[in-house]
């Protein structure tokens, strides 16, 4: 519709949503030393609000450099709320002393399911469409408001933080894996549908239903991570979730239909539900009292995989085809699992809800 109103063509359209990327990514960057000096909470409440009142950008843009710099504001608020939001998890998970991160990431996922409904319903009254974002709006800043008591209070740090702190060490490797994954995450949304249409020739109204069943199975996969991390262990349901993603791709890549090939996305979201959670999970433990640097720098360089992952399908592709493509991302997803598991070092505090599994597994490999 804003394509439309705007009269841009593809390219314009293009460059004006890669504002939200760049936009995401640039708050990403300066989050850590944004909580480090002001505390998460603080950064939670501020850009809950900020990113509700920017929903309005867009829909008020009256041409090209509007609707970017809106854009930018968009997704740099968004950003910088994820970080926070992240941050204030991992600071809840060690307090309390049990994994929950993947049900803070299955409550996003929820939310993101509600929030398309509600556009399909606003949508399918025209007349209403002028109310759908004020509407969001309000309700999101009414919600940043009412979580202002339930955050917690994490103390400030040090006043001369650096700005820019990049991911060393142990935390570049989580960092790493993570873009391995959400690189992957983002191409199933762009490609899977464009995989039905070329390679089985369904239906145009066929062609969501592979992304569908891969968010489904996603969402319902991160409602029950947390218990699986808490009876298996982290380490151990990464891995396990590496090579189940790694199978659904690869079977959803090469199945000898396109019903199959759905099936082959599902078991990629089961896979794929808990990797990015867990992986946060670990790097925010291993960092330590460095939560914010862990949670701001893996993130960041993870969400990277969201901007590179579509693109880069398509280079492949347009060299060879979709299926080894796809085939690709499941050969790094298997990497990610391999990864983890034969990591030395890889040690997550007791006291941060690690079970006896997890323990003794990661006490082997030092």
């Amino acid at each position: 519709m804003l394509k439309e109103h705007l009269q841009l063509n593809d390219q314009m359209l293009g460059l004006a949503l890669l504002g939200a990327g760049l936009g995401s990514l640039l708050t990403m960057w300066v989050s850590g030393w944004l909580m480090v000096r002001y505390s998460s909470r603080v950064i939670v409440l501020f850009s809950g609000i900020l990113f509700a009142i920017s929903l309005m950008g867009p829909a008020l843009a009256t041409g090209f450099w509007f609707l970017t710099i809106a854009l930018v504001l968009l997704g740099g608020a968004n950003g910088l709320m994820d970080i926070a939001m992240n941050s204030q998890a991992a600071s809840y998970e060690r307090l309390i002393g049990r994994p929950v991160m993947s049900s803070f990431h299955a409550g996003w996922s929820l939310s993101c399911w509600a929030g398309s409904l509600c556009g399909s319903l606003f949508l399918a009254k025209p007349g209403w469409l002028i109310f759908h974002l004020p509407l969001i709006a309000l309700i999101g800043i009414f919600l940043t408001i009412l979580t202002n008591r339930t955050l917690l209070r994490t103390e400030p740090g040090r006043k001369n933080a650096p700005i820019l702190r990049f991911p060393k060490g142990m935390l570049a490797v989580f960092g790493l894996l993570c873009l391995v994954v959400m690189m992957t995450e983002g191409a199933v949304a762009d490609w899977a549908g464009v995989h039905l249409r070329t390679d089985y020739q369904v239906a145009e109204s066929i062609t969501v239903f592979g992304y569908n069943a891969f968010s489904l199975c996603m969402t319902a996969g991160r409602f029950a991570g947390d218990r699986l991390a808490h009876s298996f262990g982290r380490k151990g349901v990464i891995v396990v979730s590496a090579a189940l993603s790694a199978f659904g791709l690869s079977f959803a890549s090469l199945a000898p239909s396109s019903w199959l090939s759905i099936a082959g996305f599902a078991l990629t979201g089961c896979g794929m539900a808990n990797l990015v959670p867990l992986l946060f999970s670990l790097a925010a433990a291993r960092a330590g009292t460095d939560v914010e640097h862990a949670t701001s720098s893996v993130f960041a360089t993870g969400y990277l995989g969201f901007l590179i992952g579509p693109p880069l399908v398509g280079l492949v592709s347009n060299h060879t085809s979709l299926p080894i493509a796809l085939l690709c991302l499941a050969a790094g997803v298997l990497l990610v699992g391999m990864t983890i598991l034969r990591l030395n070092g890889l040690h997550v505090p007791a006291e941060v809800g690690t079970s006896e599994n997890e323990r003794d597994s990661v006490t082997s490999n030092r």
